[in-house]
């Protein structure tokens, strides 16, 4: 079997006989050798391509052997010095450093120095040996790989974004920190479906962003779902859904990155909620553009033309007739400022604090009131309301609607039966539900539900109907952000259906 060894004395033999070939490896293979005397230090040796490598032309050399370590970053040079000293203290031990080094246009190379210990026979240290290696380029780049992975790591991280990850089929594949911290989750959260933590009504939504993420990979789709948080309540957040594609070009995973916008989405209801109330306020203003312009302006008129007349009559008997009608008009008038004063009453109360009230109780007290028109002879009043079902409203208008709601019953009762009061209640989201079912007279809800609840209305011939009352139950209920519906059958009854508004 050949040897290598002939080779390799040859070559040693021929380093040894002629500086071509250490020249040939120190130039060609290294970007930098020193020599430093350990037992002199002041004597020290550095090679030309160290110069070039600090891009240092020939004629811009120093001339003093020691002028290398001015290139030297201090931190780093004590760095050196100490490596230098654990390794003659221990000499198994390596001599590697990584230093920087200012270039002659005073930007940074990162050089990285293996040393040899060089020692006589009696193990004494005698020079040290630096081989250096220009390793700026693998030095930038490593630290713009962690410069980059810190920026995603800091991203993934994000404690104002969610940032999560499923498969094709909705399973979570990764979720980031601050999303676990809202929403929950551990490591068992990966591999669960993501649906399962949406609101059950936005399904559909999310389902749909999906299915445009399959249709048009890698382009983001805008979707606002609602996830219930570790406090229980309910948030929405703005998610940007995007396909991703695999090896084959099919989409195996969506990324969604989102942002909470329960403060928006709040705002935003908020605002159509103050825009239909603006709406509704727009409506009661030309009711009472109407009143004014119309019915007061009528009375007024009608008062002028009574006492021109009463001024210009002759006799003691049309004296009495025009004094007669002058008195019916005024009363008609007054009663007219007594209805207008009930609307901007509504208006002005809604202000007022709103404050908890048991509903059966307040029902009893309001019977109670009527008890003399409810004749237990010729009616049955049943009241089917837990008695610890709790409204907020303004206690007044609460009045004012029972009040309005049972006394119709009464008023409009049929001639040909007994009357029959049946009111129940419930809770639903946002709402106490209120109904108010009668077996009267009812009317014709498809031919007056455009004017059911307006000012002066009436649908029946009864004496002492205003068509007032309906118009202001209905404002009282909106004032309180609820709202009122009816269900009548001519002949049959009428059931009226009240939401309280559910302050949350």
């Amino acid at each position: 079997m050949k040897t290598q060894e002939p080779l390799r004395n040859e070559l040693r033999e021929l380093m040894t006989a002629d500086a071509q070939g250490l020249d040939f490896l120190q130039n060609t293979l290294l970007d930098g050798l020193w020599c430093w005397d350990l037992r002199t230090p002041e004597n020290e040796w550095v090679n030309a391509r160290f110069w070039h490598t600090l891009s240092y032309a020939p004629a811009q050399v120093p001339t003093d052997p020691g002028a290398w370590r001015a290139t030297l970053d201090p931190a780093d040079l004590v760095a050196a010095r100490q490596q230098l000293t654990r390794c003659l203290a221990d000499p198994t031990l390596p001599y590697e450093h990584l230093g920087r080094y200012a270039r002659r246009d005073g930007s940074t190379a990162w050089l990285r120095c293996q040393g040899l210990i060089v020692r006589d026979a009696a193990a004494t240290p005698l020079r040290l040996v630096g081989a250096l290696r220009d390793v700026t380029a693998e030095t930038q780049a490593a630290a713009t790989a962690r410069d980059v992975a810190a920026h995603y790591r800091a991203m993934l991280n994000n404690q104002s974004v969610y940032i999560i990850k499923t498969d094709a089929f909705g399973h979570y594949t990764y979720v980031n920190d601050f999303f676990i911290e809202r929403f929950g989750g551990d490591s068992k959260t990966i591999g669960t479906s993501s649906l399962a933590s949406i609101v059950e009504e936005d399904h559909p939504k999310c389902l749909a962003a999906v299915r445009q993420c399959f249709a048009a990979p890698e382009v983001p789709h805008q979707v606002i779902l609602r996830k219930p948080y570790l406090d229980s309540s309910t948030k929405s957040s703005h998610w940007e859904f995007k396909g991703l594609r695999g090896e084959q070009g099919d989409v195996v995973e969506i990324l969604c990155v989102g942002y909470d916008v329960t403060l928006l989405v709040e705002n935003l209801e908020k605002s159509q909620q103050l825009l239909a109330v603006t709406s509704q306020q727009n409506t009661r203003l030309q009711d009472f553009a109407y009143i004014i312009s119309h019915n007061i302006r009528s009375h007024s008129a009608n008062l002028t033309s009574l006492v021109q007349l009463l001024t210009a009559a002759e006799s003691a008997e049309k004296k009495a007739l025009f004094l007669r009608l002058l008195q019916t008009s005024t009363e008609k008038l007054a009663e007219t400022i007594v209805n207008l004063n009930d609307i901007i009453t509504v208006h002005r109360d809604v202000q007022q604090p709103w404050e908890a009230r048991l509903l059966k109780e307040e029902i009893d007290k309001t019977l109670e009131a009527l008890s003399a028109l409810l004749r237990p002879d010729a009616m049955a009043v049943h009241v089917r309301v837990p008695a610890d079902l709790t409204v907020t409203v303004v206690p007044a208008y609460l009045d004012s609607v029972l009040l309005n709601l049972i006394s119709n019953a009464v008023k409009y009762r049929s001639p040909d039966r007994p009357l029959q009061l049946v009111l129940t209640a419930h809770r639903e989201p946002g709402f106490v539900v209120l109904t108010v079912r009668d077996n009267g007279l009812g009317l014709d809800v498809v031919k007056n539900r455009s004017k059911l609840f307006g000012m002066y209305k009436t649908f029946h011939d009864n004496e002492d109907a205003r068509g007032i009352g309906l118009f202001i139950t209905k404002n009282q209920l909106e004032s309180m952000l609820g709202k009122i519906d009816v269900q009548s059958q001519v002949g049959v009854g009428t059931t009226f259906t009240v939401y309280f508004y559910e302050k949350s």
